[in-house]
């Protein structure tokens, strides 16, 4: 069994038992979190897609750290104007362990 849920304008695919990078989701290590945008549900083979039927659907998740990812660099530069532009910045991650899926 396994679920598509839907966290910081990304999909993730979990089953029961994974651990998933998302973007930086409030809470501290330790703390549940309850995803309830689920967007489909594989359960022995059948899908459940419409959203009556995955509405009530829940992930339910444990935070197990806080960190900082690698730094991006976004480098601008225009030809023959002598303009040149280094940004970076690190995303700001929370790693969870997704421990079930409630169904109705």
């Amino acid at each position: 069994m396994y679920a598509v849920i839907k966290t910081g304008g990304k999909q993730y695919r979990v089953s029961e038992g994974d651990v998933i990078t998302v973007d930086r989701v409030k809470g501290n290590p330790g703390d549940p979190i309850e995803f309830a945008h689920v967007l489909l549900l594989e359960n022995n083979g059948q899908l459940k897609i419409q959203k009556s039927e995955v509405k009530s659907i829940k992930v339910v998740g444990k935070i197990v750290s806080s960190t900082q990812g690698k730094k991006i660099r976004v480098f601008r530069y225009r030809r023959r104007k002598n303009t040149m532009k280094t940004k970076g910045s690190r995303p700001k991650l929370t790693t969870v362990s997704i421990e079930k899926i409630q169904t109705a």
